[in-house]
């Protein structure tokens, strides 16, 4: 969720001038309006640097920077030569003069390559790593629009005026040509937490763990217990799990979240590192897609359709190919489940949940892909499609932590990589609704959160590298709870909403459960015909005898799957009506049970119409 400074106005002879904003207050996540009212500056040098922007609080200093062309700024994926010079106390005097660009330069950060240079008062350098100097980037996969935070505190950047230059030695473009001054202060803005509990009305809660092959640690254990008793997932996608079986997790949830009547966790894993858990039954999984299991879970108990749940964790690093490849493989698979035939095939509005480590750096392909449904290589993997049930994008949440105005997913502080949101959930927004979304870093917890929660406060690194991811969601319309007849099937996809009816058979798919249909028009109803009785739902009377299959059980008490039930020579109408061995005691009495009534009546009306 963003944070937004409005745009200061001031009205001035009659006009509406704007005033840009000595700070404001950024959220690292790949959404950029919150830049809104910031002074920006363009480039008037040529190059591939395009607009930048530069804001701050207390804690940090944040950049913004719009490229021309794609770029993966923090790789050389796609080349590129751009450089971050600072010039901590505006003093051209001190530090270094930095490829002749007038700063008084106190640190570069030349990002495809992501190295650091500290220069002191003499122009003296060092050359501390990435992460010494807390710099953040979003996002770490390739685009045209990137912002950067920096750790005022690991740096001594003090309040006062600094300036700053973006530079590409490639061809010497300057941003801001000359340098821009900036103001820092000790702005510091309030931040709303998110609360770790399930947020009210939601009906399955979500989360994705890469646990870094550390559940079979004591030491990790005691971590990843607390997280899960504070957060409480429903279903679970875990990868890195490769060193244990689904045996060994299923024990460990089972000790960690006990069910409620002593039931136990369903635990699936692939033959790769991934594996769902679910409180609900799994009711398959397909393993054969390339670093990615996708599972039928049998969430019908609460949404009365089942859920198509992957867990996922794409080539990493450098294969950018290979992640293009296995998110085409994995769309082919989800068209093909939305599609009737074929390999799957799940109820129309089934509930789409995708997600894991995604390790997505480099190129922006595959997340376009996963998002879009927009398939690279449609020779191998078909065409391309509305991956949404309205025919719309999947949509990529944000996550955000919950005590930080941060995405990053994955933090390694000796790492030559910056913290980066490798880890992900996408949905299908068209029938589900998301009600909370963050990310657990429990480094940021307050001592009175961290008690209120029961966690530790070096809980989250020492479970894993990667955080945990969650989403609160609920069926979208608000009425995924009703179910009238009680039958465990909610009213929303309930075939018979009024009568009883878990199994929901439906012999001739005519939308109308056997419970609650009578085809025939007999006054029996379909379930009863093929369960019970085994006569003929497609007919009103089954053995031809001239009374439907309804009469003769009601009022004759003859056998509906015998023409002849006494075996006279004569149909069972024919018995009641002309005679045969029972011949009414009076006239109208067709029964022959010594009344003439509305029975008799009815009797005479089913074989209206018979040629004898």
């Amino acid at each position: 969720m963003k944070f937004f400074e409005s745009t200061l106005f001031l009205l001035i002879t009659g006009l509406i001038n704007p005033v840009f904003l000595a700070q404001s207050t950024i959220t690292l996540d790949n959404h950029f309006e919150d830049w809104a009212g910031v002074q920006t500056w363009t480039s008037n040098t040529g190059g591939n640097i395009n607009e930048v922007a530069i804001a701050h609080t207390s804690e940090w200093v944040y950049f913004y920077i719009k490229t021309t062309n794609e770029v993966a700024i923090d790789e050389t994926t796609l080349p590129n030569s751009i450089q971050l010079v600072i010039d901590f106390d505006n003093n051209a005097g001190t530090g270094s003069d930095y490829q002749g660009l007038g700063l008084g330069a106190e640190m570069v950060i030349n990002f495809p390559t992501r190295a650091v240079t500290l220069f002191d008062s003499s122009g003296g350098s060092s050359g501390p790593g990435i992460n010494d100097v807390g710099v953040h980037v979003s996002p770490v996969y390739s685009a045209t629009q990137f912002e950067i935070a920096i750790d005022r505190t690991l740096v001594n950047l003090n309040d006062g005026v600094m300036k700053f230059i973006w530079y590409e030695s490639s061809g010497g473009a300057e941003v801001p040509s000359a340098g821009a001054t900036h103001t820092l202060t000790s702005y510091s803005p309030a931040i709303v937490t998110t609360a770790i509990e399930k947020a009210p009305g939601t009906e399955i809660r979500v989360a994705f763990w890469n646990v870094n092959r550390r559940l079979d640690e004591p030491s990790a254990q005691s971590s990843v217990e607390r997280i899960f008793n504070a957060t409480q997932p429903d279903i679970i996608g875990f990868s890195e799990v490769d060193d244990v079986s689904a045996t060994f997790v299923t024990g460990l949830l089972n000790g960690w979240m006990p069910l409620p009547n002593g039931a136990s966790w369903n635990v699936i894993k692939d033959d790769y590192d991934l594996m769902i858990a679910s409180r609900f039954p799994i009711a398959s999984t397909y393993p054969a897609i390339d670093r990615q299991l996708p599972g039928v879970i049998s969430t019908e108990s609460v949404w009365g359709v089942p859920m198509l749940f992957t867990s996922s964790h794409l080539k990493c690093c450098s294969g950018d190919a290979l992640r293009q490849q296995q998110a085409d493989e994995y769309m082919a698979f989800q068209r093909d489940a939305m599609t009737t035939g074929g390999i799957i095939d799940i109820p129309q509005g089934s509930p789409i949940i995708y997600g894991g480590d995604l390790n997505m750096v480099g190129l922006a392909g595959p997340i376009n892909t996963l998002e879009t449904g927009n398939i690279s290589d449609n020779g191998q993997f078909g065409a391309d499609f509305q991956p949404d049930w309205d025919g719309t994008d999947m949509l990529q949440l944000d996550a955000r932590q919950t005590d930080r105005l941060m995405d990053y997913t994955w933090r390694s502080d000796w790492s030559s990589y910056m913290p980066g949101k490798l880890d992900y959930i996408i949905l299908s927004d068209g029938v589900v609704d998301v009600l909370r979304q963050f990310t657990l870093q429990t480094s940021d917890l307050s001592a009175a959160r961290l008690a209120q929660y029961g966690l530790l406060a070096g809980d989250d690194l020492d479970a894993s590298d990667h955080f945990i991811v969650i989403a609160d969601l609920a069926l979208s319309g608000g009425t995924t709870q009703q179910d009238t007849d009680g039958d465990g099937v909610n009213d929303s996809v309930d075939n018979c909403p009024d009568f009883a009816n878990t199994n929901q058979n439906d012999f001739n798919s005519d939308g109308f459960g056997d419970a609650c249909s009578d085809t025939d028009l007999d006054g029996l109803t379909d379930e009863q015909e093929i369960q019970i009785l085994g006569t003929n739902p497609l007919l009103q009377d089954t053995d031809g005898d001239g009374l439907t299959d309804a009469i003769e059980l009601s009022l004759f008490i003859t056998d509906p799957l015998l023409y002849d039930t006494d075996g006279n020579g004569l149909s069972d109408a024919e018995d009641l009506l002309n005679g045969g061995v029972d011949v009414p005691a009076c006239t109208g009495d067709a029964n022959g049970d010594g009344t003439v009534t509305v029975s008799d009546l009815l009797l005479i009306l089913s074989t209206f119409g018979n040629i004898c």
